[in-house]
C-alpha cells in the first residue's frame, strides 16, 4: 500500500487516531510512536542512503510538489548524465530541460544549475553554514533544513508538508488557523530528544504519506494553507508549453508560436514568453525566440 513494505487497509488502523499531549513525557511517547512506525513501514529511496550534498539538494529540488513516483526514474537519470555539482554545472540549458520534462515548475531547475556553480567556491559541495546555504538560489528555510540534517544531522527544524500533517493530527487535531511559528517550536522541543535527525524527519514524513492517504487533509487547518491554482489554462500550462516546445523542436518566429500555442490569447502567450526571457530561459536572435544559450 501506497509505497510502505507491508501495510494494507487494515492494519494501517493501528497508526491512526493517536494524539498527544505536550508534557515532556508525552513527547517522548510520540517520538517512541513515530520510530515504531518507521522501523516497520520505513519506505526505500536512494536520496536516503547519502549524505553528499549534491544529492541531497538535487532530491530536495525535484520533490517540490512532485511525486515520488515521478522523481525516482529522474533523480536516477541526472545522476547518471551529471554525477557531481562540477558535472552539473556543465549542463546545457537545452540538455537540462529536456531532462527536467515531466517534474514541472522549470524555474528549479535554472535555480539547481546556477546552485551547482555556486559551489565551485566552496570545492564543489555545500558547508554547513545556513547563511552560505541560504544564499543559493530557490533555497529556502526547508531545502536549507534538509541539507544541514541530512548532510550534516544538524538540528535544524525542517516542516514540510507531510510533516505539518503529521503535527497537526498528533498534537492539534480539533484546532485550526495552526501557525507554522507553534509547529517550529513544537519540532525544537522534539529535536531535543532525538539523536539521528535524518531517520527522525524521514519517519516523521513517512507517517505523513500514510496520514493523506487515510485522513481528510489536517494541512486544511494550517494558518498558511492554500489551494494550488489550477493548471489548465494557466500561465503556468502557457510557459511550459513554451518551453517544450522550444526545447524539442528548436528556435522558432513569434508567429509559429501563436500557431502553435492557438488555444491561448496571443496576449498572453506573448507575455509568457517575454517573463521567460527575462528570467533567462529564452533569448531573442533575430526575431526568433529559442532556449538560452547561457
Amino acid at each position: 500500500m501506497i509505497g510502505f513494505p507491508s501495510l494494507d487497509e487494515i492494519s494501517a488502523q493501528q497508526y491512526l487516531g493517536q494524539t498527544f499531549g505536550q508534557d515532556e513525557a508525552s513527547l517522548a511517547l510520540f517520538c517512541i510512536f513515530i520510530f515504531d512506525f518507521y522501523k516497520e513501514q520505513k519506505r526505500e529511496f536512494p536520496w536516503r542512503d547519502t549524505s553528499d550534498p549534491y544529492r541531497i539538494l538535487l532530491s530536495e529540488v525535484m520533490l517540490q510538489q512532485t511525486q515520488t513516483s515521478r522523481v525516482l526514474p529522474k533523480y536516477e537519470r541526472f545522476l547518471s548524465l551529471w554525477p557531481t555539482f562540477e558535472t552539473f554545472s556543465t549542463c546545457s540549458l537545452d540538455e537540462l530541460l529536456a531532462e527536467w520534462k515531466g517534474l514541472g515548475y522549470n524555474r528549479r531547475a535554472l535555480n539547481l544549475r546556477k546552485s551547482a556553480k555556486m559551489t565551485e567556491q566552496w570545492n564543489w559541495t555545500i558547508p554547513d553554514d545556513e547563511d552560505l546555504i541560504l544564499s543559493l538560489p530557490g533555497v529556502g528555510k526547508s531545502t536549507s533544513s534538509a541539507i544541514l540534517c541530512f548532510c550534516y544531522n544538524e538540528k535544524a527544524i525542517y516542516l514540510e508538508t507531510n510533516i505539518r500533517r503529521v503535527l497537526l493530527t498528533c498534537f492539534f487535531p480539533e484546532e485550526t488557523q495552526v501557525s507554522d511559528k507553534v509547529l517550529e517550536e513544537l519540532l525544537k522541543r522534539l529535536a531535543l530528544m532525538v539523536e539521528d535527525m535524518k531517520a527522525w524527519y524521514y519517519a516523521l514524513m513517512d507517517y505523513g504519506v500514510l496520514l493523506k492517504e487515510l485522513l481528510p487533509n489536517a494541512n486544511t487547518r494550517s494558518a498558511h494553507y492554500t489551494k494550488q491554482s489550477k493548471f489548465k489554462n494557466s500561465n503556468r500550462q502557457i510557459r511550459g508549453l513554451l518551453i517544450h516546445v522550444l526545447s524539442d523542436t528548436g528556435p522558432k518566429s513569434l508567429d509559429s508560436l501563436y500557431s502553435l500555442l492557438d488555444n491561448f490569447e496571443e496576449e498572453r502567450v506573448f507575455a509568457c514568453l517575454k517573463q521567460l526571457e527575462s528570467e533567462g530561459f529564452v533569448q531573442e536572435n533575430e526575431a526568433r525566440y529559442g532556449i538560452s544559450k547561457d
